[in-house]
């Protein structure tokens, strides 16, 4: 809580005399930047443009299967506004009884169900898993995209892997799953062409986006054939308009 004393008449006139939480000040700096970007539209306003709202998110089960879309927005709203505190009048009872329910099936979701099903060997005891996506994994799933024909394989969320020290806990959950780490193997250079410098994660890209990074602007940007332009950053007049 702000409680800095406020002696001078223009404070007071200007209504700032009152005390404000940090969490309210800062909720009230961002809805404004966050105003300045958007335009004359609020986010309130935006979400009732009609049009699909998730746009294109991807192939065949991934294209449900990422993020918070409109639906899950939605849904998650119903929630706070108590839609689901009752039981449906239509629910069927299938007498199933769970020890524990875990809700995600991301990795802490995956990884804590399994971490329980290794203590309760021998118990009995039952954990259900619930995920909402048709693919499990959370961002540490890879997606899908059609583009010009060709399908893109890529990573939905994670941004590195990190090999695990000898012996410790990352290690030992890729021995309890049958990972094996140390098969795996940076892919090298093979092509013709002089090797490319490539980033390892999402982070390290934005060192190396000028020098190999390029966009490319195709027929939807009225280039036909499309061109490629690198260092996009410093040949935006290059770019379509």
């Amino acid at each position: 809580m702000v409680t800095r004393k406020r002696d001078r008449l223009s404070d007071k006139s200007l209504g700032l005399a009152p005390g404000i939480c940090r969490r309210d000040f800062l909720n009230g700096t961002l809805l404004a930047a966050g105003g300045a970007l958007l335009g004359p539209f609020s986010p309130a306003q935006l979400l009732a443009q009609k049009g699909e709202w998730a746009g294109y998110t991807g192939e065949g089960d991934y294209r449900n299967s990422n993020g918070n879309t409109e639906e899950v927005m939605r849904t998650g709203h119903a929630i706070r506004d108590g839609a689901f505190d009752k039981v449906p009048a239509d629910t069927i009872d299938t007498g199933e009884r769970f020890d524990c329910v875990v809700v995600g099936g991301g990795i802490s979701g995956l990884a804590a169900a399994l971490y329980f099903q290794d203590q309760a060997i021998g118990s009995g005891r039952t954990c259900l898993v619930i995920e909402n996506h048709p693919i499990f994994g959370g961002e540490a799933k890879r997606n899908e995209f059609i583009v010009d024909g060709q399908r893109l394989m890529g990573p939905q969320g994670s941004n590195l892997w990190v090999a695990p020290l000898e012996g410790g806990t990352i290690a030992q959950l890729y021995e309890r799953i049958g990972l094996d780490w140390k098969a795996f193997r940076y892919q090298t250079w093979a092509g013709p062409e002089p090797e490319m410098p490539l980033s390892l994660c999402s982070y390290t890209k934005w060192r190396t986006t000028p020098e190999t990074y390029g966009f490319y602007f195709g027929a939807k940007f009225g280039r036909q054939p499309g061109i490629w332009i690198r260092d996009i950053w410093n040949n935006l007049d290059a770019a379509p308009a």
